[in-house]
């Protein structure tokens, strides 16, 4: 008779149990998802994104994916058609675009400009533009008579700009216009040409970027005007922020109206609602000048803001220093941004929105029509929609 010991039993209970549990594992389903890569575009792949119609397609396709490269970037369909939708939008795909009817909307522009003179407009502008570029042939006022595109007009004030410092003669309507019009007696504020390139991107953007402190206004603007800087600057200018929208309109918003409008809008709309102050809903809570830099008088949304912490135990100090940040992500962490939403949310018992598109007005001699920056994010969005439809 075989007496089996109980370590005997054991170890045959652990083998049986190890076949089972192997046998089982073969019929056992693992439900973990597998992680999936982005899908991203190569050259061929952003180029069959572009318009048919486009020419030099695959150059632009080049460029395209250099400018997100250059902001470590993933060439993602979204990210290449929001970059297509915008040049699309801003210039038809022309690193150069043509404006109609340039000439006579620049000299309205300078009579606009020097119409404080009264009597002496006339003279003031006739004497700023009798003189010519160093070795040039024509007046000022003959290139003006010429001009068909941005960049030329961009080229003919600065040019008028070195002339009037080298060798022009100030004439008293043109001294007289200059204190009288900046002040700061810079002649190149003249320069209506504020955006520039396919993308029609800030010049005073491109100077901040990182690398470009030492470049000149002249060198910056010149890169705008090829295809490659004018995609790579419109590109970082478009994309390379953090923000947490739903929806790739108010990216298109933002691009015309300031980073971060849209979501500074929505915080304008729970503000204005909270405190019974209508606001406009520019996305800006503090003043700025022409410059970008805060003014010093107080913003209707800054008194909405004011009454808000006044009611909800918020020091003047915290609100001035949230408002500060308003142009970062930062803001998003400041005790204004989550206390507004608090209280909206208890007050509406919604979730409070993150985004709103902005009511601004486009003021521009080379619209038609008056335009906004819902207008213009609306046809963005629009060409990139498609864009996505030859994904």
């Amino acid at each position: 008779m075989n007496i089996t010991t109980p370590r005997l039993i054991i170890a045959e209970c652990l083998a049986v149990a190890m076949v089972v549990l192997s046998g089982l594992s073969g019929c056992v389903t693992h439900t973990e998802e597998p992680v999936t890569k982005a899908v991203t575009l190569d050259e061929a792949g952003v180029a069959r994104h572009i318009p048919s119609t486009v020419k030099d397609r695959e150059g632009w396709s080049e460029d395209i994916l250099g400018a997100l490269i250059a902001i470590h970037k993933e060439p993602t369909p979204e990210r290449v058609c929001s970059i297509i939708a915008v040049i699309q939008q801003e210039s038809g795909f022309e690193k150069n675009p043509a404006v109609a009817n340039l000439p006579e909307i620049v000299r309205q522009g300078l009579e606009k400009k020097f119409e404080k003179l009264g009597i002496l407009t006339g003279p003031a502008v006739a004497a700023l533009l009798a003189g010519s570029a160093p070795g040039g042939h024509q007046t000022f006022g003959e290139r003006i008579d010429k001009l068909k595109t941005e960049r030329d007009l961009d080229r003919l004030f600065r040019d008028l700009s070195l002339a009037y410092h080298e060798s022009m003669p100030g004439t008293y309507a043109v001294a007289s216009a200059m204190t009288v019009l900046m002040g700061k007696g810079a002649l190149r504020d003249l320069n209506p040409v504020t955006t520039a390139g396919s993308m029609q991107v800030k010049v005073s953007f491109a100077h901040s970027m990182p690398g470009n402190e030492n470049l000149s206004d002249d060198d910056i603007r010149e890169q705008l005007y090829t295809r490659a800087g004018g995609i790579r600057y419109g590109a970082a200018r478009l994309i390379n922020y953090p923000a947490r929208y739903d929806d790739i309109i108010y990216r298109f918003a933002d691009y015309n109206a300031g980073i971060y409008t849209s979501r500074n809008a929505a915080f304008q709309v729970m503000l204005s609602q909270l405190t019974g102050i209508p606001l406009a809903l520019d996305g800006d809570i503090l003043n700025y000048d022409s410059d970008g830099n805060p003014k010093s008088v107080e913003s209707q949304t800054m008194k909405a803001l004011a009454a808000f912490a006044a009611s909800h135990s918020i020091s003047s100090w915290t609100i001035n220093r949230d408002a500060r940040k308003e142009k970062t992500e930062d803001f998003e962490y400041t005790t204004s941004w989550k206390e507004v939403r608090v209280a909206w949310e208890k007050k509406t018992g919604g979730n409070a929105p993150y985004a709103q598109l902005p009511n601004v007005l486009l003021n521009s001699p080379k619209l038609k029509k008056s335009r906004s920056t819902s207008w213009f994010a609306t046809a963005v969005k629009e060409h990139y929609e498609s864009c996505r439809s030859r994904d």
